[in-house]
Formats: C-alpha cells, structure tokens, sequence
C-alpha cells in the first residue's frame, strides 16, 4: 500500500551539460568535442575519455595531452601489430 506523499515523490534526473554549451542540435550542424577532453585508447583497442577533464587546471590539462599522445600512439602501435601478425598467421 502506498501513501499519497509515496506516490507524488518527483523523479530525480541528472543534469544536462550539454545545454549548457549548445541549445538545439541539427542534423548538418558541427560541433567542437574539445571541452569533452582527449581521447584515451585503452589497452584492448577502445577508447575513452577523462571524466574530470572540465575540472582540471591548464597545467594538468597539458601534462595529460603530452602524456596521452604518446601513450596512445604506443598503444596503436601495438594494436596495428598485433592485428598484422593475427591476419599473416
């Protein structure tokens, strides 16, 4: 059984950031996916991002980039070869 203070309870969302930066979205318009941060190229060949990328200083924000860039290409690298091998063998 419930009550009528049970039933009337409002639904609790999270908010949007995307309304923040952009107020309608078409289907030929571009967008820049910047403030989402770099993307990360995991180990097993997918990709990610920085969850608390909007929250870090410049200084972080730059030390991340350098250290991603060469990370990822690293990890391409693996990938690709490792994709060579399976498909030569």
């Amino acid at each position: 059984m419930t009550t009528s203070t049970e039933s009337k309870k409002p639904i609790l969302a999270l908010p949007s950031t995307a309304e923040e930066t952009i107020s309608s979205v078409d289907i030929n318009d571009t967008y820049k996916l910047k403030e989402l941060g770099p993307v990360v190229v995991n180990e097993d060949g997918t990709i990610s991002r920085i969850n608390n990328w909007h929250e870090m200083t410049e200084i972080e924000k730059n030390n991340v980039n350098r250290i991603l860039l060469k990370r990822n290409r690293q990890r391409l690298a693996k990938l690709k070869e490792a994709a060579e091998n399976t498909s030569s063998a």
